[in-house]
């Protein structure tokens, strides 16, 4: 209902707004946070948060950029960004868990090493891809007028909607999420869990990072830093509670189109990108505040 909302509310006042071509910048620019976002979907899922995943897909796309400048190694690039997002998802699972640290604060502090690698490996400024077949995966359209990128992050949201309703995977992580305590008196090995989803969450911020430098056809140290805000908007717009147990990855996919169309309708009506992200700001808390549990306040970082 409140994409139906957005998109009456923009068409009305902008014509431009229901064009072809917008609707395929909307799904260029949308399909890298609905990688980035169906992975963290699970870390919240679980009542944790994934802070590092904008830095993550920065390092993944920062390190795929250098790759393919200097050994041209083409759609390789996909597996390598996929493989970096995979250990720095890691490499959070591993640290909240073993040192039973609350994973806001550990992925607070892998925001910044995942941001200063990328700043090591770029030299701190903007690598240029030139391998067109690679930014295909991207800028192509198998579907006229549906960007490749699109295609494919729909084609994994279908997959991971099975997973997260269908899978001891999906079941587990809601269970962990409503109930820690009560998972692990149930057998669950809430430990391992956690690291599947931390790691499931690196892994898709590594795609939407290879999927990112397809686009943009450059590496950038800044090129995730809008995805942290984004990334938290979507999924707790589209009603998976900040702490845990309700919600999933179908609800994501509406979060992302909701901050998506927003954020493009705002765009085309003139709004300036800083006026944008105080209302996408805005917008995140009467999100939270209508879906958070405030007994289970305490628990939103564990």
């Amino acid at each position: 209902m409140s994409v139906v909302v957005l998109v009456v509310f923009f068409g009305v006042l902008e014509p431009r707004f229901f064009t072809i071509s917008n609707f395929t910048i909307v799904a260029s620019q949308a399909a890298p946070l609905l990688f980035i976002t169906l992975g963290a979907t699970f870390v919240v899922l679980m009542g944790g948060i994934d802070l590092s995943v904008g830095s993550a897909a920065t390092l993944a796309s920062a390190l795929a950029a250098v790759l393919v400048r200097d050994y041209d190694i083409g759609y390789l690039a996909m597996p390598v960004a996929i493989a970096v997002g995979i250990a720095a998802g890691l490499v959070n699972g591993l640290i909240t868990t073993y040192f039973r640290l609350p994973s806001f604060l550990v992925t607070l502090g892998t925001l910044s090493i995942f941001g200063g690698l990328s700043l090591h490996l770029l030299q701190g400024r903007s690598v240029p891809v030139g391998n067109p077949p690679f930014r295909q995966l991207a800028i192509g359209q198998l579907i006229p007028n549906l960007p490749n990128a699109m295609l494919f992050a729909l084609s994994s949201s279908a997959v991971l909607i099975f997973v997260g309703s269908w899978t001891r995977f999906g079941r587990y992580i809601a269970a962990i999420g409503a109930g820690e305590a009560v998972a692990t008196v149930a057998g669950i090995r809430v430990r391992r869990y956690k690291i599947y989803a931390f790691t499931v969450s690196g892994a898709f911020a590594g795609v939407g990072g290879a999927f990112i430098l397809a686009r943009l056809g450059s590496g950038s140290p800044q090129v995730g830093a809008n995805f942290l805000l984004d990334s938290i908007a979507a999924i707790v717009v589209g009603g998976t509670a900040l702490s845990g147990g309700v919600g999933g990855v179908h609800r994501t996919l509406l979060g992302v189109a909701i901050i998506s169309i927003l954020s493009n309708g705002l765009g085309i009506m003139g709004v300036g990108s800083f006026t944008r992200m105080m209302i996408i700001g805005c917008v995140v808390i009467l999100a939270v505040a209508t879906t958070i549990d405030r007994e289970r306040m305490m628990n939103v970082v564990k």
